[in-house]
């Protein structure tokens, strides 16, 4: 059977699983909250029809639609172990969040559509004019190329991939200031209010950590397979714990001083190629 055979199979079979109703729904989270892993497959299960609806708004993006999916329902897995049934929203409302959040961060990490400030500053203001623009005359989201038509027609020539990656980026960062219904007395309750901060942090954290891996190696492919090897041994990279000059001697059969010059070397590559690609803003900015 092919993959995509398999995932038709799958939205059929999502499309068959019954919503929940509000009472089924704050019963289940109960039952989570009591650490019911029964209780919370089932509650995941009933949402990812949710999930799917939520991935399809990103399927021009350039990443596998079953990829996007799975992506989204790790957040809905996410969102179902950190909800706080007691702020008085439904469970969807919070998990709209991570759901997009996980979303975004698998087309940042498959694709060249990565948070770049001046690919977004140079046109952003014509973009998101445009989108607007048509958002109102189409009554819906108009799509990347109807954005980059638009613009053509009055006369910018403009790089599609920029407009993709405006437009992620105007996604991505939704307002934390938007209100949420709540049964609480807290009519003033936000996005943010149900999100903490350590959330956010965590999320933050590990694009960061994506973000620079990927930068890190590469730089090291510049290396020569010897150099790589020293580089990666002395300081730890890879999941390896640092090693001593001596020891990195003993596992390639090299002297300690010899580990010396050649790390010495590797350094100075790096550092020019760091700079080069504004890696050392990257890092003092972390």
């Amino acid at each position: 059977m092919k993959k995509t055979d398999g995932f038709e199979i799958y939205l059929k079979s999502m499309s068959k699983v019954p919503l929940l109703s509000k009472e089924e729904e704050e019963e289940l989270l109960k039952k989570v909250k009591e650490g019911s892993k029964e209780a919370l497959d089932k509650l995941i299960v009933s949402n990812l029809r949710f999930v799917i609806s939520i991935a399809n708004q990103y399927a021009e993006f350039g990443v596998p639609f079953p990829d996007l999916v799975a992506a989204g329902n790790l957040g809905l897995v996410e969102a179902a172990k950190r909800f706080d049934p007691s702020k008085g929203v439904r469970f969807t409302t919070y998990a709209v969040w991570w759901i997009k959040q996980s979303i975004i961060s698998t087309i940042w990490h498959e694709t060249d559509i990565i948070r770049k400030p001046n690919r977004i500053q140079v046109h952003g203001s014509k973009i998101n004019n445009a989108y607007t623009h048509l958002k109102e005359v189409l009554g819906r989201e108009p799509t990347i190329d109807e954005i980059v038509s638009y613009l053509e027609e009055q006369g910018v020539k403009i790089d599609k991939s920029a407009v993709e990656s405006t437009i992620l980026y105007k996604k991505t960062f939704i307002s934390l200031e938007t209100p949420v219904e709540s049964k609480s007395e807290d009519d003033n309750l936000t996005i943010e209010g149900l999100i903490s901060v350590h959330d956010t942090e965590d999320i933050e954290r590990e694009i960061a950590e994506e973000d620079l891996k990927r930068a890190t190696n590469e730089i090291l492919e510049i290396l020569s397979p010897r150099e790589r090897a020293i580089i990666i041994y002395r300081y730890g990279l890879d999941g390896e714990e640092p090693k001593t000059l001596k020891e990195v001697g003993e596992i390639l059969g090299i002297s300690r001083e010899r580990v010396r010059q050649i790390e010495r070397r590797a350094l100075k590559r790096i550092k020019k190629i760091a700079l080069d690609k504004g890696l050392k803003d990257f890092l003092e900015n972390r």
